[in-house]
């Protein structure tokens, strides 16, 4: 047989074998390719994959964010990523997703350029899967020079391969003399599902880092996959895991809740047929959205459109929504917030800029604060340099880069123009692309004109705010005019001779001590103020102040009450003293209670208890009751506790946060019920146990009540933040609560690996909360 008829010969040989031999397949077709004289073939050489893949990607970060797309067209839920280049040189990424059959990985994955997506478009989960060009799997080799890939399918058997990938970073090697290993692995780690390893998945182990990660690099991989789906939709179905031995990485998450401080927030959609778009509007200076609707041809008009390159009548990208949140980064913004401005600027150098997602996967760099040309693509900061004006010069005004968080969400069946760049970074700067630029732009300057329209309305709220009297400003006002009121009765009655000598001392001593007291409380308030904003970290203050600030407008209202029924009772034609002196008793009541919330409150402010000790427990809840009890006896609640000596290495301030928020619900609650008012604190030796087994030292501290109890209603909302169940009862639904208190116990019952749970009191038949803690010694060096 002729050279040619031989090689057939062995072809048809490997494509009847079972399974076929595609190795054999591709290397014979390859040769007898060659000895065609007249029609010949392409040959791809091994350093192709070199270059589509180490060459071709920007850096290490792009290349592993190829990976969790994968993970995302898969269908995972949880993909765990860990990069170790300090302790080991090893990257892991794992997925819980439906991984590939052992045909799909011989057929499909191993066949470059070759993509199922373009095909089947929709995961089953209904995503739009994200990767059509069938090179992303190459990306592995930017990130390290050994891939080990293991994958499980549903109903087949454990499944992997192995690469070097420099095998192939060698000149003159055909692509087809690279040999890829097959093999069955032992075991496949997955991430967990319902508590379980997954039975589904896909893992990816990379050896020989082509690059070490540094701090910098990690923060930006963590900045990028918590943007990697859109934080404004709140999605529930992708969950990413990053653990490296580089950079402890920042334990808060993306609170969507900051998006709430934004001035103005505004949507622009376009249908993707027609020339008009919709835009809709909210801000903090009104009640309602405003609608309006404006033609393309209108919109290219505002100032700062390049209208080079676009056609009025068309707008070529597709549909699209925009949505921006316009922020001032002013105290204003976060008066109304649990967060300060701080937190609020944090959130804003971390997550300024517009993002564009397509099929609610980011699309980089556009938006990214660590990318030096993505970040601001639509050249604002260039904008605002040029012409710098406020926003009192409506004309010129125009927003900085560094005040927007936003987004503009596109799909690839509905922007079948936006094409992907090559190094899978960007979008090609086409035509579409420069539409799809201007309408974000033209969003922009929707936004700015709306908000010069708002000038009146935000000179209002300034003026307003200006003028607002603080609570403390009008507690002093009041006292001051009781002062004056005081001072009159008492004139009066020592000017009437016929009051008797002794009712006048009684009065006059009532009216020092009342007087004394205004003065005490005053001084009291202004040192509060001052305390607190050198303390309002503390969550516990803040929480007392409100507490106190309550229970003082409250008390005062009440003094006052009594002083101008007292007055009322002297200006009568027959004065009535004796009434008069029972007001002014009450008034004196109403003051001490008041002057007992001010000095706890001071107590407060005035200890620093953050260092870990070895403290006696009783002793510190004893403390704590004995400078409440005061103010609960003011408000006829009594206090008993029973208390075991318990020693244990912890924080102080811990202790008294936990007791004090615990008392001060308890306190809200005995105030409900009429009768006997009872509150009791218990101190327990109790060891954590499970059957036939001792889990722990510890003790438990109890609080009860005799008010109505925890509302069924309200079991599975006690520890969510900012829910309250305090109103005011003489201001219908007002909340009175900060909704922090049982929030912040939780908190710090779990970091010293406690536990908290409540029922009803048998005895007291109010609420009951039972806080567990382990026992801790100081540890010997």
């Amino acid at each position: 047989m002729s050279k040619p008829e031989e090689i057939q010969a062995k072809l048809l040989l490997a494509i009847q074998s079972n399974p076929p031999n595609l190795d054999d397949i591709v290397s014979l077709s390859t040769e007898l390719a060659k000895l065609d004289p007249t029609n010949q073939r392409f040959y791809i050489d091994a350093k192709t994959l070199i270059h589509l893949g180490r060459d071709s990607i920007k850096d290490h970060s792009t290349a592993l964010l190829e990976l969790v797309k994968n993970s995302y067209d898969a269908d995972a839920t949880k993909v765990d990523i860990e990069i170790f280049s300090e302790t080991k040189d090893m990257i892991r990424v794992a997925d819980n997703g439906f991984g590939m059959k052992p045909e799909e990985l011989k057929n499909s994955w191993l066949r470059i350029g070759y993509s199922g997506k373009r095909v089947s478009t929709k995961s089953k989960l209904g995503r739009r899967k994200t990767g059509e060009k069938g090179i992303g799997r190459i990306s592995t080799d930017r990130l390290g020079s050994k891939l080990e890939l293991r994958t499980k399918s549903k109903d087949e058997k454990l499944i992997g391969l192995k690469v070097n990938w420099d095998d192939f970073d060698v000149e003159g090697k055909s692509l087809s003399d690279i040999h890829v290993q097959i093999f069955e692995p032992k075991e496949i780690n997955l991430p967990l599902t319902d508590g379980k390893p997954s039975a589904t998945g896909t893992e990816i182990l990379i050896e020989e880092q082509r690059q070490s990660w540094t701090k910098t690099n990690i923060e930006n991989l963590f900045q990028e996959l918590s943007a990697l789906t859109p934080p404004f939709e709140d999605v529930q179905d992708f969950h990413i895991s990053l653990v490296n031995d580089v950079y402890p990485l920042p334990s808060e998450e993306i609170n969507s809740n900051y998006l709430d401080a934004a001035e103005i927030k505004i949507e622009a959609y376009y249908p993707g047929t027609g020339t008009e778009i919709i835009y809709t509007y909210w801000d903090k200076y009104n009640d309602k959205e405003v609608i309006e609707k404006i033609e393309w041809s209108n919109l290219l008009t505002r100032t700062g459109i390049d209208t080079t390159n676009l056609i009025e009548n068309k707008i070529r990208s597709g549909s699209a929504t925009i949505k921006l949140y316009f922020f001032l980064r002013e105290s204003a913004s976060v008066k109304d917030f649990e967060f300060n401005l701080t937190k609020l600027r944090e959130f804003l150098d971390n997550n300024a800029g517009i993002k564009i997602y397509r099929d609610r996967i980011v699309v980089k760099p556009y938006g990214f604060p660590s990318s030096q040309f993505g970040y601001d693509w639509l050249g604002l900061a260039d904008r605002k340099a040029k012409d710098p004006a406020g926003i009192s010069r409506s004309a010129n005004y125009s927003v900085t880069p560094n005040q927007l968080v936003g987004a503009v969400f596109i799909a690839r069946d509905s922007n079948v123009e936006l094409a992907d760049s090559a190094a899978r970074e960007g979008l090609v700067e086409s035509e579409a692309f420069y539409d799809l630029k201007s309408l974000v732009m033209g969003t922009i300057n929707m936004l700015e004109s709306y908000r010069t329209r708002l000038i009146p309305k935000i000179n209002e709220a300034k003026r307003k705010s200006r003028s607002k009297e603080s609570r403390t400003e009008r507690i002093i006002k009041a006292l001051n005019s009781i002062e004056k009121d005081l001072y009159s009765i008492n004139l009066e009655i020592q000017n009437n001779s016929d009051v008797a000598s002794h009712i006048k001392e009684r009065v006059q001593k009532n009216v020092n001590d009342l007087s004394g007291t205004t003065d005490k409380v005053e001084k009291t308030i202004t040192e509060l103020l001052n305390w607190n904003r050198t303390l309002s970290g503390l969550a516990t203050i803040g929480i007392s102040s409100a507490v106190f600030g309550h229970e003082t407008e409250g008390s005062i209202t009440q003094l006052k009450g009594s002083v101008m029924a007292a007055k009322l009772a002297l200006s009568r034609k027959i004065p009535k003293v004796d009434d008069a002196i029972v007001e002014i008793e009450k008034a004196v009541k109403s003051s001490k209670r008041v002057a007992a919330w001010g000095a706890y409150a001071l107590t407060r402010v005035q200890r620093e208890k953050r260092n870990k000790k070895n403290v006696n427990i009783a002793k510190i809840i004893q403390s704590v009751v004995n400078e409440l009890e005061p103010a609960y006896k003011a408000a006829s609640i009594s206090i008993n506790t029973e208390l075991k000596d318990i020693y244990t290495y912890t924080f102080q301030m811990d202790i008294e946060t936990v007791l004090i928020n615990l008392l001060t619900n308890a306190y809200t609650a005995a105030t409900l019920k009429s009768g006997k008012r009872l509150i009791e604190v218990r101190l327990i030796e109790e060891d954590l146990k499970e059957p036939k087994k001792l889990i722990e030292n510890g003790y438990s501290l109890i609080v009860s009540d005799s008010g109505p109890g925890v509302s069924k209603e309200f079991e599975h909302r006690l520890f969510e933040p900012l829910f309250s169940t305090k109103v005011n009862p003489t201001q219908g639904s007002k909340s009175i609560g900060t909704g922090l208190g049982l929030t912040v116990v939780n908190s710090i019952v779990n970091d010293l690996n406690g536990n908290i749970s409540f029922d009803k009191d048998p005895v007291l038949k109010g609420a009951r909360f039972k806080i567990w803690l382990p026992k801790e010694r100081k540890q010997r060096n």
